[in-house]
């Protein structure tokens, strides 16, 4: 089990831009977004361990990020509508930002990380409740099936690799 301490990487204001960045590529809808599902949390962990390496791309980052915002709206990334929100990530998606020559280095490595944290095993620190996995319909760790069920729906609820139902207990 991975611990879910207070291993904080990033600052609170880094945190907080990274919350808005995860709110537009997974928001919440008639369902809960990547922030509520704990995508941040799982990101904290990852770069705390397995991924400290990538912590000083996602400090420039978003850095760059905050800038590109002041540069083309006058304001903080966290201030701005969705739809400059949405403006200053695409730049970053297609690698063009003025200084940053890991936009596009940069952006994917996050839109990657923030999906990990949505649909991951919730014992990394994200997919809270396995939410993630209720939204795409995905029963987890289960000892076995009934039935076959190739390209049917499972009408099972999720379970954690971590969780006694699946560890057989």
């Amino acid at each position: 089990m991975v611990e879910h301490g207070s291993r904080n990487v990033l600052t609170a204001d880094e945190s907080k831009i990274l919350a808005a960045i995860a709110d537009r590529i997974f928001p919440r809808t008639e369902t809960p977004g990547a922030v509520e599902i704990g995508a941040l949390q799982y990101i904290e962990v990852a770069l705390a361990g397995d991924y400290a390496a990538l912590a000083p791309l996602y400090r420039k980052g978003l850095r760059a990020v905050e800038r590109s915002a002041k540069a083309s709206f006058g304001r903080a990334f966290c201030l701005l509508s969705e739809t400059q929100k949405d403006e200053v990530l695409l730049n970053f998606e297609t690698g063009a930002v003025t200084g940053f020559k890991l936009a596009a280095e940069f952006f994917e490595t996050v839109r990657f990380h923030v999906l990990e944290g949505v649909f991951c095993e919730p014992q990394y620190g994200g997919n809270r409740d396995m939410i993630g996995w209720r939204l795409v319909n995905f029963p987890g760790q289960q000892l076995g099936y009934a039935d076959a069920y190739i390209n049917k729906r499972v009408e099972l609820d999720p379970v954690a690799v971590d969780s006694p139902k699946a560890q057989g207990k």
